[in-house]
């Protein structure tokens, strides 16, 4: 079996190799055009066939003896790996939709799809400059200017028809993470040399301007009219722009191979050649592989008894960490508010976290709020008592997603126990938002919610959803107030912190959202590789720190 990190570079030795063969080449990522005969050579033999033959044969003789007078090349060491342990990717590769989003796949995302900022800071690797204009058509432009020499792993230059792709992309897409911001754009134009200048047109002032436009994906392998984005991603990221690529996934080994990106134009590429992201399905697997240094690295999410095994490991430093996820059931706005209130006193949530995770260890369950308070009845209640109820409940859920699935079908387990007719629907988001949710068939939706922070999330989940249905607004609910208020975010009228802590309580009042269970991860360091510092507990992120990894001496 193959260790976690192998000693040396093979791909820089062999480029060696190759060059002292040639005499005369050296290896390059991107190699230059066939070389030109000389002046000499056309003055002697004239521009025929003749030239390049005679040419060919001296380069050749030349070539023949130098190999004759040197030493064997020294063997080819191998390329330096690491084998990082990951949970399986459960749908696609897009971090845009909500049927794909999982660590993993922002994990990916981070290593090989360019952002115009990360966390809130320019992108000056992708782009020169990013700056409101002064003069705008429309409420606010911001201008865009993207580096020269910024291109795609296949060499095709990142220019402003990936800006457009995406925003197309998001406004037309069901199911799409963090809608918001792009349905505020009324326009993008692209202009300049290379089509590298993107202004970007804006409906309503948008404050936060910045959460626009990360992970960008190669729009010349797509449809320009972005209808593909629903699948595009889904088995493989066809071209990368960060310091990895995406090399390939092995379905029966269960690993996704990132190789670096060569074509990489910045500053910082990745030390290490080659990252293999393996599946690791169970504590014990883990625990294996970390102690037979297969593993160097693991982020996945905890089992029973994942901290303490783990932590007996000598040499190996472990932590749990909070995601950016809440496992959560959102009740629909075609219940009555009188029914969605009867229906959150009957969820046991502590009960309903412990089976979605399959744990009772690191378990992270919210504090409820007095308005969704559970009944103080007996749980053997029958119905009586819940008149609001008396029709059947329809719970939707991803079957793709064990977490919610879960969760749901023991929901509906718990509801009929009470007296309440209820069903599972299983669906995918994208069928969930553009079709189940508009028609109003669905009365609750276990899922999860991805906290992002951001003024477009906090806008998102208060806007008043278009007849497409693919916003985070999942409940549909709307007032005057939430519509106000989803402008406000947007604006910057409101601090988000703000805006976010009265959309949790208009939540709370109607009874849209109750969470279950706030997600929680394991990160794990074992031997083989140097991160950002040598305690794991002072990493400023997880895997999207592997392009400043090193090889352990």
């Amino acid at each position: 079996m193959r260790s976690s990190l192998s000693p040396a570079r093979r791909s820089l030795a062999a480029c060696a190799a190759a060059a002292l063969l040639a005499g005369t080449a050296a290896c390059a990522a991107n190699p230059g055009p066939p070389p030109l005969a000389s002046q000499d050579d056309l003055d002697r033999y004239g521009p025929t066939t003749e030239a390049t033959t005679a040419a060919t044969t001296e380069a050749t003789a030349t070539v023949t003896t130098t190999v004759t007078t040197r030493k064997p090349a020294p063997a080819t060491p191998e390329r330096v790996e690491v084998q990082v342990g990951i949970d399986p990717v459960r749908s696609g590769f897009n971090p845009h939709l909500q049927s794909d989003e999982q660590a993993s796949v922002r994990a990916i995302a981070d290593l090989v799809l360019p952002s115009a900022f990360v966390n809130g800071q320019k992108n000056a690797d992708l782009l020169v400059n990013a700056s409101p204009l002064v003069n705008s058509p429309d409420a606010m432009t911001v201008r865009y200017v993207i580096a020269p020499e910024a291109q795609w792993s296949d060499g095709t230059p990142i220019n402003g028809d990936d800006f457009v792709y995406l925003w197309r992309a998001m406004r037309s897409t069901p199911g799409t993470v963090d809608p918001a911001g792009y349905d505020a754009i009324s326009n993008i134009r692209v202009s300049g040399a290379g089509a590298k200048t993107v202004d970007v047109d804006l409906r309503t002032p948008l404050r936060n301007w910045r959460e626009l436009f990360t992970y960008l994906v190669p729009s010349h392998l797509l449809r320009p009219d972005a209808s593909d984005f629903a699948e595009a991603l889904r088995y493989s990221i066809p071209a990368s722009a960060g310091r990895y690529l995406f090399s390939g996934v092995d379905t029966s080994r269960g690993a996704v191979t990132l190789n670096r990106n060569d074509r990489f134009w910045g500053e910082h590429p990745a030390e290490v050649e080659v990252l293999e992201l393996q599946y690791v399905r169970s504590t014990t697997q883990m625990a294996d592989q970390l102690r037979s240094h297969q593993l160097a690295y693991v982020d996945r999410t905890p089992d029973e008894t994942t901290m303490r095994t783990i932590g007996l490991l000598p040499g190996t430093q472990v932590r749990a960490v909070p995601g950016p996820r809440t496992l959560g059931l959102t009740a629909t706005s075609d219940l009555p508010l009188a029914a969605r209130r009867e229906l959150f006193s009957l969820v046991d949530a502590p009960l309903l976290a412990s089976i979605a995770t399959g744990r009772t260890a690191e378990l992270d369950v919210p504090p409820r709020s007095p308005a969704t308070a559970p009944a103080t009845a007996p749980a053997t209640e029958a119905l009586a008592a819940h008149t609001a109820l008396a029709g059947p409940l329809r719970i939707a859920a991803d079957p793709a997603d064990p977490a919610a699935y879960a969760a749901a079908r023991s929901l509906v387990d718990l509801l009929v126990s009470r007296g309440v007719k209820a069903a599972v629907v299983t669906t995918d988001p994208a069928s969930l938002m553009s079709t189940m949710l508009p028609s109003g068939e669905i009365s609750a939706v276990v899922g999860w919610r991805l906290h992002t922070g951001t003024s477009t999330e906090v806008a998102g989940r208060a806007a008043c959803p278009p007849h497409a249905f693919r916003a985070a607004n999942v409940s549909g609910f709307c007032s005057a107030e939430t519509e106000k208020l989803a402008a406000d975010a947007l604006t910057g009228a409101v601090p988000v912190e703000q805006a976010a802590a009265q959309l949790e309580q208009i939540e709370a009042d109607e009874a849209l959202w109750l969470p279950i269970v706030n997600e929680t991860r394991v990160v794990a360091l074992g031997a083989g590789i140097i991160g950002p510092d040598p305690d794991l507990a002072n990493w400023p992120g997880s895997l999207e720190t592997a392009p400043t990894w090193k090889e352990q001496p």
